[in-house]
C-alpha cells in the first residue's frame, strides 16, 4: 500500500474525495488531510507519505511553497495539484517543481482514479528497480565474501604463495597491525547431524552463521567455513591490546546468544600482518588435538595450547611405541610392545597404582582419538565404552590393568579386522543406492542404513570410513554433480532442475549450488 495525503481548504473536496475514492482498490491508502499549508506541511514531514494531493490557494502556506518545502524535505514523493480552470498558469509553474500531474475543479473522481493508477505504476517500477538494485549490490557484496573466504582458505592450507595471497587481500587487511585466528567447532558434529536431512542440517548451520556475523557485527572479522562444522574466524585491527580483548568479548557474546548448541574455540596467537594466518592456521589445529583431551564446550586460550599441546604421554620410552602399534590395529605387534611398555615401567621407578592408571588414561584417550580419526567412534563398535575402561582401572595391579588393556584394544582389533571388507561392500552398496535416488527429496541417512540392513550410526562411521566424506556432503555432491549436467543441457529451467535433484525448494538448491561452486545455477549454465 502507497501512502497518500490530501490538502485542500474545502472541506467539501477533502471529504469527498476521501469518501468517493477506491483507496484499497489502487494499492492506495489515504493517511491524513489538511485544511490549510501549514498544518499539512507539519503532517507531512511527519509521515512521510508516496502522494501528496494538494490544493493551489491555501491559508497560511499556498500550494506553491508547500511543493517547494517538500521537495527539500521528501524528494521522492509525487504531488498531484488540484486547481482551478483560473489557475491554470499558476498549475503550469508548479508543475516546474517537479509535480506529476493536475487534476482540475471540479473533480473528475474517474480522471483522478487514473493519475493515481498512473501513479501506483510509477511507484511500483520504481519499487522493483530499487529493489533490483539493492539486490544486485547483496550479490556482489556476497561474491565479494564468498572470493575472499576462498583466497583466505587457500592461503592458510598453503594452496597459494604469501606474495599472490598479500596481492588478493583488500587494503584493509595488509594494513592491519594485529590478527588473531579463532576456530570454532560445532562439538560431535557427525553425531548432531546422522539423522538429519540435507536441508536440516543446512538450516542449522546457517542460522548459527547468521549468529556468528551478527555477534560479530561491530568487529572486523571474516568468517570462513572449513569443514564438518569448522569455522575459521579472523580478526584483525590495528591495536593489539584492543583486538585481544575484541576476541574474547565475542566468543563470550557468541556462547549468551546460542548456548544451545555446544562448541569449542581454540584462540591463536596474537600475530601483527594478516599473511600470518598460515601460522596461526597450523597453531588452532594443534589446538584442537589439545581441546580433544580436555572435552567439549570449551575456549581453549593460545597460552594452553603452548604448555599443554605437547606430547601428553608420560616420560616412557615404549610409551609411544605402544600408541604407534595400536594404530596399525596388529595384535601380534600390541602386545609385544605392552610387555616392553610394563618393563618400562618397573625399569623408571613408576610402577605405581596413580602413575599406572595416569598412563592407562592416556592410552586408552588415545584410542578413541584414533578411533575418531578413522572415523569409526568407539561407541559404533562397543556397547558401553566407559564400563570397559572402568574394568581396566579397577585392576590392583600393573600386569593385570594392562593385561585387560590389551583386551580391550583387541576386541577393537577383531571388530576391525572382521568388518574392513564388510564394511567396504556396505559403502559400494550405499553409493550405487544414493545414485539411483538421488532425486527423492527425502532421501536420508536411516533410510539408507536401512537398506543396508545396518544402524544408522554405524552406517554413517563406516561410509565416512570408507569414502572419506560423510553421508550428508555425499548426497550433496551428487546432486550438485547431476545439476550440472542437467544446467549445462540447456533443456531445463532452475526450477526443474532442482526438482530433479531432489531438492523440492528452488531458493536453497541455488543457495547450495552456489556454496559448492561459487556462482548461481543460471550463472553457471551461461558460461
Amino acid at each position: 500500500m502507497y501512502t497518500v495525503y490530501l490538502a485542500d481548504d474545502e472541506q467539501l473536496i477533502r471529504e469527498g474525495l476521501a469518501e468517493t475514492i477506491p483507496w484499497d482498490s489502487l494499492g492506495m491508502n489515504l493517511i491524513g488531510t489538511a485544511e490549510d499549508g501549514r498544518q499539512a506541511l507539519k503532517e507531512i514531514r511527519e509521515l512521510k507519505p508516496d502522494v501528496v494531493l494538494t490544493d493551489i490557494r491555501m491559508p497560511y502556506l499556498d500550494g506553491l511553497d508547500l511543493i517547494g518545502k517538500i521537495r527539500e524535505d521528501h524528494p521522492s514523493c509525487r504531488v498531484v495539484i488540484i486547481t482551478g480552470h483560473g489557475e491554470f498558469t499558476y498549475a503550469q509553474s508548479a508543475i516546474q517543481l517537479g509535480v506529476s500531474d493536475f487534476v482540475l475543479k471540479p473533480i473528475d473522481v474517474t480522471s483522478l482514479c487514473r493519475t493515481l493508477g498512473k501513479l501506483t505504476q510509477e511507484l511500483d517500477s520504481e519499487k522493483h528497480q530499487q529493489n533490483e538494485v539493492k539486490e544486485m549490490r547483496i550479490q556482489l557484496q556476497q561474491a565479494g565474501e564468498f572470493r575472499l573466504q576462498r583466497q583466505l582458505r587457500r592461503y592458510m592450507m598453503g594452496r597459494t604463495p604469501r606474495q599472490q595471497f598479500l596481492e588478493q587481500m583488500p587494503e584493509r587487511l595488509v594494513r592491519a597491525r594485529a590478527m588473531i585466528l579463532v576456530l570454532l567447532q560445532i562439538d560431535n558434529f557427525d553425531n548432531l547431524t546422522a539423522a538429519m536431512d540435507e536441508e536440516t542440517i543446512f538450516s542449522m548451520t546457517q542460522r548459527l552463521e547468521q549468529l556468528i556475523a551478527k555477534v560479530g557485527e561491530n568487529t572486523s572479522m571474516i568468517s570462513v567455513e572449513e569443514s564438518s562444522g569448522r569455522y575459521l574466524l579472523l580478526f584483525t585491527g590495528a591495536w593489539k591490546e584492543e583486538i585481544s580483548f575484541g576476541v574474547r568479548s565475542y566468543i563470550r557474546r557468541l556462547r549468551m546468544v546460542e548456548p544451545a548448541i555446544e562448541f569449542t574455540t581454540v584462540t591463536s596467537l596474537l600475530y601483527d600482518r594478516v599473511d600470518c594466518c598460515q601460522e596461526a592456521y597450523e597453531f588452532v589445529r594443534r589446538g584442537c588435538e589439545y581441546a580433544f583431551q580436555l572435552g567439549s564446550n570449551r575456549d581453549i586460550q593460545p597460552e594452553e595450547v603452548q604448555s599443554g599441546g605437547t606430547n601428553p604421554l608420560p616420560d616412557i620410552p615404549n610409551v609411544g611405541c605402544v600408541i604407534r602399534s595400536i594404530s596399525t590395529f596388529n595384535k601380534k605387534t600390541i602386545r609385544e610392545d605392552f610387555e616392553l611398555l610394563a618393563n618400562d615401567i618397573r625399569q623408571t621407578g613408576h610402577n605405581s597404582y596413580l602413575y599406572t592408571h595416569m598412563l592407562v588414561s592416556v592410552v586408552y584417550g588415545e584410542i578413541v582419538k584414533l578411533l575418531i580419526d578413522i572415523n569409526c567412534p568407539i561407541e559404533t563398535i562397543l556397547d558401553d565404552p566407559l564400563e570397559d575402561y572402568r574394568k581396566i582401572l579397577i585392576r590392583t595391579t600393573l600386569d593385570d590393568m594392562l593385561q585387560e588393556l590389551y583386551r580391550f584394544v583387541a576386541r577393537i582389533c577383531d571388530f576391525l579386522d572382521k568388518n574392513i571388507n564388510a564394511n567396504q561392500s556396505v559403502a559400494e552398496r550405499a553409493k550405487a543406492y544414493i545414485e539411483a535416488h538421488y532425486a527423492d527429496s527425502g532421501l536420508t541417512l536411516d533410510q539408507v542404513a536401512s537398506e543396508m540392513g545396518i544402524s544408522p550410526n554405524y552406517f554413517s562411521a563406516q561410509f565416512k570410513q570408507n569414502t572419506g566424506s560423510s553421508f550428508i556432503n555425499y548426497l550433496t555432491n551428487v546432486r550438485i554433480s547431476h545439476a550440472k549436467e542437467y544446467l549445462k543441457s540447456g533443456n531445463y529451467k532452475t526450477y526443474e532442475v532442482a526438482l530433479r535433484c531432489g531438492y523440492e525448494n528452488p531458493t536453497y538448491f541455488s543457495t547450495i549450488f552456489k556454496r559448492r561452486t561459487g556462482v548461481s545455477p543460471s550463472e553457471y549454465r551461461d558460461d
